[in-house]
């Protein structure tokens, strides 16, 4: 483990993306509950340190040291698919790619985060805490649509959400879970997915902007 003490960048995200999507998760379906210790560590550690073990793999591979945005939310969206932290409340059963679901929207999320970031770099600090929550509540991530399909007849989403539950498996050998998550290939996914949302965004903000001129 490289570092033990929780980053700012990480209390950040945990707080305001990842412990906010459990909580509207839990919230609307009773079926659902979130792990509270994993192994010894409670669940805020121990993603934490799931996290850096991915970090560390992309590290090993990249001439700098500092993880841009969609790396960060590759490392993310494997951390949360190997420690798994939905469950069913009282042995309930909840469908077996939750975690997966899970994890597609959260790296999601992280790369609104930052979005929104920059915007708020460049506006008077009076208006960040208006601005932010405006486009909190009214900008979501989209993925693209079937029309955008050239053969395939399943959604990007159900695409997606397959390909990460299948990169893992039970290994016949050692009779564990096995997990084979690409963070790299992730990593350009959801590059292509802030690429993809940058005009929705753009207009959501002018929306705000129509009705609230920032001067």
């Amino acid at each position: 483990m490289k570092n033990k003490q929780l980053s700012d960048t990480y209390k950040m995200l945990y707080n305001y993306v990842i412990a906010d999507i459990l909580f509207q998760i839990c919230d609307k379906n009773d079926d659902y509950c979130v792990k509270y210790y994993v192994g010894e560590d409670k669940l805020p550690s121990a993603l934490w340190k799931k996290i850096q073990e991915y970090e560390a793999k992309a590290s090993a591979n990249m001439s700098g040291t500092r993880l841009d945005r969609h790396k960060l939310a590759s490392c993310i969206c494997g951390a949360i698919i190997e420690i798994k932290p939905l469950v069913g409340f009282n042995g309930a059963q909840i469908p077996k790619n939750a975690n997966e679901i899970l994890a597609l929207y959260i790296g999601l999320n992280v790369i609104k985060a930052f979005m929104m970031y920059d915007i708020l770099n460049d506006v008077p600090v009076e208006k960040k805490n208006e601005i932010h929550k405006y486009l909190r509540n009214n900008f979501d991530m989209r993925l693209p649509s079937l029309d955008n399909n050239i053969c395939d007849s399943q959604e990007y989403r159900q695409n997606i959400v397959n390909a990460l539950y299948w990169s893992h498996f039970k290994c016949d050998i050692s009779q564990k879970e096995c997990y084979c998550y690409d963070i790299w290939a992730y990593s350009k996914i959801f590059y292509h997915l802030e690429v993809y949302n940058k005009d929705y965004f753009e207009k959501c903000y002018q929306e705000y902007i129509k009705t609230e001129p920032i001067n």
